[in-house]
């Protein structure tokens, strides 16, 4: 695995990340990721970055404003100008309608191209990464959902499993009740005592002594 470049910190000879935001006049990540193509061990993690960095990404936004100029200029330029700005009427069509056709050229939309050739840079990478964050969103949520569903689940695994422990086991506990009911001997009908045995003996006695008298 590469080692990443420790992150630079601002310094007098760099330039912070929120400045260079200024400049251009961009977000953040849309200047981290026009970095990435210059800086892509760091371009997430730096806080401040060089001119030279600065000048290998300005082509990935809209041009600054140009300076203007300064009005201590020499002389020499002085009167340069006063000649280009004295030139013979007649040049001043040609050039004013060569002008007007470069505008055109610019202005107008080429046959055929669609919305998404016309897009600028900066609208193109804050397309991207709102799309991005779209998506990135949108798998978090996915994610939840499974989450959510996979303790659902377990939850109704873990339930049906102890269900069924108990019913195994009542079954269990039904079986003992009813060998225990089993065991139980059926009650015996007393046979009542119909003989008078005082009677019984009297009776014997008296056929005795019937036989016994002359």
């Amino acid at each position: 695995m590469a080692t990443r470049k420790r992150t630079t910190a601002p310094t007098a000879d760099t330039v912070s990340i929120h400045d260079a935001c200024l400049r251009y006049m961009t977000t953040e990540q849309s200047l981290r990721l026009a970095l990435s193509h210059v800086r892509p061990d760091d371009f997430d993690t730096v806080k401040a970055v060089s001119e030279a960095d600065l000048e290998a990404i300005a082509s990935y936004f809209q041009p600054e404003l140009p300076v203007v100029a300064s009005t201590s200029e020499s002389p020499e330029n002085s009167q340069n100008l006063t000649q280009q700005t004295s030139e013979p009427a007649t040049e001043q069509p040609q050039n004013a309608l060569s002008l007007q056709g470069q505008q055109q050229h610019l202005t107008a939309p080429t046959p055929g191209s669609s919305p998404n050739a016309q897009m600028t840079l900066i609208e193109q990478l804050t397309r991207q990464a709102s799309e991005e964050i779209a998506a990135v969103d949108a798998i978090a949520q996915v994610k939840n959902q499974l989450i959510l569903n996979n303790l659902a689940v377990r939850d109704t695994e873990l339930t049906e499993s102890i269900n069924q422990h108990w019913q195994h086991q009542k079954q269990g506990y039904l079986g003992a009740i009813r060998d225990l009911a089993g065991l139980a001997q059926q009650k015996l009908e007393v046979t009542p005592d119909e003989t008078d045995l005082t009677q019984e003996i009297e009776g014997i006695i008296t056929e005795l002594g019937k036989k016994l008298i002359v």
